[in-house]
């Protein structure tokens, strides 16, 4: 058993088996005929047959009761742990996503604790982005598996207790912001039989954790214009003048020394990412710092160029079906096409010059990608392209009057996502 909860597995072959056998008095609550219902790839559900056997809830006290389950879109997150703040719920939001499982724990309508599977939200990772331990001292912690890593460090007397509780609110906070960023998974939110079951180390109102981590989220996104990764290398300006910094810009400035890249900076500063993020952002716009150039960078340039080329290919696809559902069309698709794309102005019409349509309706992406070293704002020109190429897409299902089956548009549409999520 792992956590209290029946683990089962299912062979190639469709056929149940329990991992633990001592678990089926467990499953026994549930004697009956049940049916598969409706299912991801990360969340069974099943149904009980009409007739079927039915159980008291004291029997299953063991699984609590699942209130609400549903599938993660973006945005879905932010609305339902508003949801949850406002009507004072109190219980466990489980979230499932990319493969890693994350847990909030609520009372009344306030975070109370969390826990994640992601090995970077675990608080020894924590604690060492945030410059409270080294390498060498949380190896040696890790190996000591009689007690947790936080109580180990405060016996061996590298953190005090002041400096744990404040490491443990920053990893329930990061856990909490990342699921703000979810647009793909599953997630259900189960009171438990016993409400004092629900950790209580922390008391953070949802409403606070969603306004900062909206203002987070969006502000990295505006930062990440001059910033793109924590890779990138600042240095101080050559013709940089010092006065009117804040106390917190002073501070910082003591670790930049060309060398160190943002991640180290937020290490060395204890000041975390997001804060020297945004500080070395606004030192850059005031002219006291500036970017070194690094092959991270280059690095980053390439794989831009290579999920556009992904995006480009997704299109074109759909462009090819539609070119052949509308077999005898072409040429005037092909010369409203152009007119539409004519119409464009500013860089998605540099990005779309020069005879950037073929006579099949796709596009030459070869020719938009030499276009992208022409305009003026090559940061933003993945959304740039993608809202060209959304447009151009509903453009021609209207001119062509074809239909597009909805299995390919959800195809597509994961395309999207997924290159978007890594943008």
């Amino acid at each position: 058993m792992s956590d209290g909860k029946v683990e089962i597995h299912i062979t190639p072959r469709g056929q149940i088996q329990l991992k633990n056998e001592t678990q089926s008095k467990l499953l026994a609550h549930f004697t009956g005929d049940w049916v598969l219902g409706p299912s991801t790839n990360s969340m069974l559900l099943f149904e009980r047959k009409q007739g079927g056997q039915r159980i008291e809830i004291s029997d299953a006290a063991f699984l609590g009761r699942v209130l609400m389950a549903g599938v993660i879109e973006e945005g879905t997150m932010v609305d339902f742990l508003n949801f949850l703040g406002e009507n004072r719920r109190t219980g466990v939001l489980v979230t499932v996503s990319e493969g890693y499982k994350k847990s909030i724990f609520f009372k009344d309508g306030a975070v109370r604790y969390a826990t994640s599977t992601d090995p970077n939200e675990r608080l020894g990772n924590v604690l060492f982005r945030y410059g409270m331990v080294d390498k060498a001292t949380l190896k040696e912690a890790l190996e000591d598996h009689s007690r947790k890593i936080g109580e180990k460090l405060v016996q061996m007397g590298v953190l005090k207790i002041t400096d744990l509780y404040r490491a443990i609110k920053m990893q329930v906070e990061e856990i909490v912001y990342s699921t703000f960023l979810m647009n793909s998974g599953n997630f259900y939110f189960y009171e438990t039989m016993a409400a004092e079951s629900i950790p209580s180390h922390l008391n953070l109102p949802a409403r606070t954790l969603l306004m900062e981590g909206l203002r987070r989220v969006d502000e990295m996104t505006y930062f990440r214009k001059k910033l793109p990764s924590q890779d990138v290398v600042p240095e101080v300006a050559k013709d940089a003048t010092m006065e009117n910094l804040t106390p917190q810009e002073a501070e910082l400035l003591r670790y930049i020394d060309g060398h160190s890249s943002l991640e180290e900076i937020a290490r060395k500063s204890r000041f975390g990412m997001f804060e020297t993020t945004r500080v070395v952002f606004h030192l850059l716009q005031g002219g006291v710092l500036r970017v070194k150039s690094t092959q991270s960078m280059a690095n980053e340039t390439a794989s831009e160029v290579g999920k556009i080329e992904k995006l480009l290919d997704a299109y074109n696809n759909v462009f090819l079906l539609i070119s052949a559902k509308a077999h005898g069309f072409i040429p005037k698709l092909q010369h409203d096409l152009d007119e539409f794309v004519k119409r464009f102005e500013g860089d998605l019409g540099v990005l779309f010059s020069g005879d950037v349509m073929r006579p099949d309706l796709t596009m030459d992406s070869s020719r938009i990608i030499e276009n992208m070293a022409k305009i003026r704002d090559p940061e933003c020109v993945f959304s740039q392209i993608y809202k060209a190429l959304n447009e151009i897409f509903y453009f021609l299902v209207f001119s062509s009057g074809v239909s597009i089956d909805s299995a390919v548009e959800t195809d597509l549409q994961n395309t999207i996502n997924h290159l978007m999520k890594h943008s």
